[in-house]
Order: C-alpha cells, then structure tokens, then sequence
C-alpha cells in the first residue's frame, strides 16, 4: 500500500486529537465541589466532598460480606473484594477515579460510585447531541 501525503495528514491529525484527548484526562482533577454519590439499589446512601485533603475508608456490609471504598487526595476506588460478594471483582479492578462523570459500578450488589460537579468543562462526555 502505497501512502499518499493526504492519508499522512489525516492519520497524523486523529492521532494529535487522541493525543490531547488522553492529556487532558491524565491531568488532576480540580479540587472544586467534586462529590461521590454513592448509591445501592437506586436509593442515595451517601453524597461525600472530595476534597484534597480527606483520607477515609467506607465500609459498605451486605448479605454475603463487606466491600470497602477507599477516598484519598480527592481520588476513589473500591478496595478488592472477596469472591464469593462479587466473583469477577470488577469493581475493584477499576481503579482510581476522580473525574467528574467517572463511575465505578459493582452489578452483583447493585452498587454505583459516581463523582459529580466540578467544572463543567472539566467533564469529558461520551454522548454529544
């Protein structure tokens, strides 16, 4: 296969887009009115301020066992978790998340973590209308 200048261009021009797209969501996330909505079944169980100084563990018991959720420098993620409360652990593979609109969803106990507010600019949408 044969490249053109014009195909140069445009592979070149999609992976700068890329480039400054994974920037911009690698960057901290501003300290702002950031919370952790946590929520099981539908039903709000906590609203928490992410702030940078907070450092604490939530400890969330169910039928079968506890997960734990970890909050520090304005970051979340959700501490490994026996088998038997969630086989795959998912959840708990995820990560930290700290952007508004990152969420962390564990299916078997109907648990969601979303971090909501901040600057709008800040949030980085899949959906555009």
């Amino acid at each position: 296969m044969i490249w053109k200048k014009g195909d140069l261009l445009i592979v070149a021009l999609v992976l700068a887009a890329a480039l400054v797209l994974w920037g911009l969501k690698a960057l901290p996330a501003a300290a702002g009115s950031r919370v952790l909505v946590i929520e099981q079944d539908g039903k709000l169980l906590h609203e928490l301020p992410l702030a940078e100084d907070r450092s604490e563990v939530f400890v969330f018991e169910f039928s079968r066992g506890e997960a734990s959720v970890e909050i520090e420098n304005g970051r979340v993620r959700m501490l490994p978790i026996s088998k038997e409360l969630c086989p795959q652990g998912i959840c708990s593979h995820v990560g930290w998340i700290e952007h508004p609109g990152d969420a962390i969803v564990c299916l078997p106990n109907r648990l969601v973590l979303t971090i909501v507010g901040g600057d709008e600019a800040e949030m980085l949408d899949g959906v555009t209308w």
